[in-house]
């Protein structure tokens, strides 16, 4: 009586722990396909971008030094309210820009990148539809794809140690953006006459 006791508590710790461990699996997706809902696509991420550079301000209006002086209290408030939304696709260009610079003069941001892109293109470019692995028993939607990328980036930043490297440039451009937000006045508050020169008559 006792083995066969001993025995089917075996067999229900057994149950449990491979129920406990479908539970951790299932839970896991759950938290994954949430995360990869909100991951653009390839097609969708070229889309970003090119709205990014089609929707940000003319540079001579970004860099006008006429429009731009040192704020009091109570302007900077306001500047830091409306700057940051009006210029905000100018600040993303900023920062892509030096991170294609700073890609160039680094051969760990380069190992990185390299990375990054061949993973982007195995799993966007060469196979733009879903990935079928072992004979349909594995299918690799769009998000998941997403993802993938997203991990294997994160990888490939730390091994090559090129992370440090983007880290200092978003806390560079994160300065250059805040400077011109404080200085730069408002759309609504820049001087007419200087912005637009008064014809000659």
């Amino acid at each position: 009586m006792n083995g066969s006791v001993s025995t089917f508590d075996n067999v229900g710790s057994t149950m449990g722990s491979s129920s406990s461990g479908s539970n951790a699996i299932s839970t896991l997706t759950t938290i994954l396909d949430s995360f990869s809902a909100r991951l653009p696509s390839g097609p969708e991420f070229k889309d970003k971008v090119s709205n990014i550079w089609g929707s940000s301000r003319p540079w001579t209006e970004f860099a006008n030094t006429s429009q731009m002086n040192i704020p009091s209290l109570p302007e900077a408030k306001d500047r830091i309210t409306q700057n940051a939304w009006y210029y905000l696709s100018n600040y993303l260009v900023i920062l892509l820009v030096l991170s294609a610079i700073t890609i160039l003069v680094s051969p760990l941001a380069i190992l990185g990148v390299f990375g990054i892109a061949a993973t982007y293109a195995y799993l966007f470019v060469v196979n733009p539809e879903r990935i079928v692995l072992g004979n349909g028993k594995v299918i690799v939607e769009q998000r998941v794809k997403g993802v993938i990328l997203a991990v294997c980036s994160l990888l490939s930043l730390w091994i090559t140690g090129a992370g440090s490297t983007f880290a200092t440039l978003l806390v560079v451009v994160s300065i250059i953006s805040l400077v011109h937000i404080l200085l730069r006045k408002p759309p609504d508050d820049a001087d007419f006459n200087s912005s637009f020169p008064s014809s000659v008559v």
